[in-house]
């Protein structure tokens, strides 16, 4: 049964059934992926989900309920399931529905052209970058985790306050991991690419990339500990910024997870910080028009030159503090709750290049990669302490390869001792809900563990 044809006798069902509102959220996926080893396939998948989620008020609570398939024999126990549901939540906070008509920006973020791709098209372009990967130089000794992804997924709400909408997208990726060797010193480098016009991608030139990288990290020796100013390049400022994106929600904000309670109009950043967060974004291929709850995913601006102007919000979390979502309320899978999410989250680039932010560093490292973020990151002090690798800074110059160091701060302090931002702006790999972009960032009075 098709989406709509389901919906139509689900809400008249539901109506009769005593429930007070409803919506019904449905979403549907495909995924391909093929990573090669050594000229051979080592592993090939190909995937697909469905899956719809009801949720409805009865008796004042809202209750929940989930089915794979749109049958007519399951909607009488998905209304079941949810009244039951309802009855045994014993929580004090208030959910709603969205029940405002809203407009909604242009979303264009689905190709056809990539469903022409075939598999085997597909593993040979892996196939391809693996081999420019080992024809690079002779100190390839492998390429690792030498994948090639597809995917596209779709996305329906419908609630019976009259919200009718539907999202479509898909997207392209690859990734690889150099590894080199030179006189037993081992190195790897990882990078990737992903976009919908395959015009752009080149197996080979992301192959010879990541192996340049590679071999150029290969003479890197520790430093001397000291504080210092430090330089992020946009992928490692986006995995920092990545793992302390929570401090920005306003569910986090509420439960005490978060320093930036009553921080709303003051300043919290230096005041060459903007950060936005988009829903639809013109230097990133990730995009929505709407949030899993039917919100119009608008254009916002979280730090205007230094200064917190919102937080990010969801219906329920915007109901405590009297305030309207920002769109930012979105489920990981059809089952899992409403929690709120970044978009496109980025700090606003500016005109100057990085040679010219370091240019009156005399001392100081440029960090191109950070490890232990999962463990090394408190989320709710900002404390951070993470093993890294970079280059040096020696007056005003980029000169060696530097590794076997810790990088150490406060996530908030940070904000403040950001001296300048670059112009080269780079959103990370997408992850199931949002991407993080990031230009180079010269931040201040950073520890630096070294020898």
């Amino acid at each position: 049964m098709e989406f709509r044809e389901f919906r139509d006798k689900c809400f008249i069902a539901a109506a009769r059934s005593g429930f007070d509102c409803f919506e019904l959220y449905y979403a549907k996926s495909s995924n391909f992926s093929v990573r090669v080893r050594n000229g051979e396939i080592a592993e090939y998948k190909n995937s697909s989900q469905t899956g719809l989620s009801f949720r409805g008020i009865y008796n004042g609570k809202m209750g929940y309920s989930f089915t794979e398939r749109l049958d007519d024999d399951l909607m009488v126990a998905l209304l079941s399931k949810a009244a039951e549901n309802a009855r045994i939540i014993d929580s004090e906070d208030e959910e709603k529905l969205f029940r405002e008509k809203a407009a909604y920006p242009e979303a264009d973020l689905y190709n056809p052209a990539l469903d022409e791709i075939s598999g085997a098209d597909k593993t040979q372009m892996a196939l391809s970058m693996e081999k420019a990967a080992l024809e690079a130089d002779s100190r390839v000794k492998a390429a690792d985790y030498c994948t090639v992804l597809s995917g596209e997924g779709e996305v329906f709400i419908s609630n019976s306050y009259g919200l009718d909408l539907s999202h479509k997208s898909n997207l392209f990726r690859a990734y690889l991991q150099a590894k080199v060797e030179e006189n037993g010193v081992v190195k790897t480098w990882f990078d990737f690419w992903y976009g919908r016009d395959l015009s752009a991608f080149s197996p080979k030139k992301l192959a010879e990339r990541t192996v340049r990288t590679a071999l150029s990290y290969l003479p890197a020796k520790t430093i001397p500990s000291g504080e210092m100013t430090v330089l992020f390049s946009p992928l490692a400022a986006a995995d920092l910024f990545n793992a302390f994106v929570g401090v920005f929600f306003a569910e986090r904000v509420q439960k005490g997870f978060s320093m930036l309670k009553d921080k709303v109009g003051a300043a919290i950043a230096s005041p060459v910080v903007t950060i936005r967060d988009d829903g639809i974004c013109e230097r990133s291929v990730f995009g929505s028009a709407f949030d899993s709850e039917g919100v119009p995913c608008r254009g916002k601006i979280i730090i205007d030159g230094g200064v917190l102007r919102t937080l990010l919000y969801n219906l329920k979390s915007a109901d405590k503090d009297k305030t309207r979502s920002t769109g930012n309320g979105f489920k990981h899978n059809f089952r899992a709750p409403v929690e709120t999410a970044c978009t496109n989250f980025y700090i606003e680039p500016s005109d100057i290049p990085p040679r010219q932010m370091i240019s009156g560093v005399m001392y100081g490292v440029k960090i191109t990669d950070l490890a232990g973020l999962h463990s090394g990151a408190n989320s709710i002090t900002g404390d951070f302490s993470l093993s890294a690798s970079g280059w040096l800074i020696e007056n005003g110059q980029i000169t060696r390869p530097v590794e076997q160091i810790v990088v150490s701060g406060n996530f908030y302090d940070l904000l403040h001792n950001i001296r300048s931002v670059g112009n080269d702006l780079r959103f990370g790999m997408p992850g199931s809900l949002g991407t993080i972009g990031m230009p180079s960032i010269l931040a201040d009075k950073l520890n630096i563990a070294g020898e």
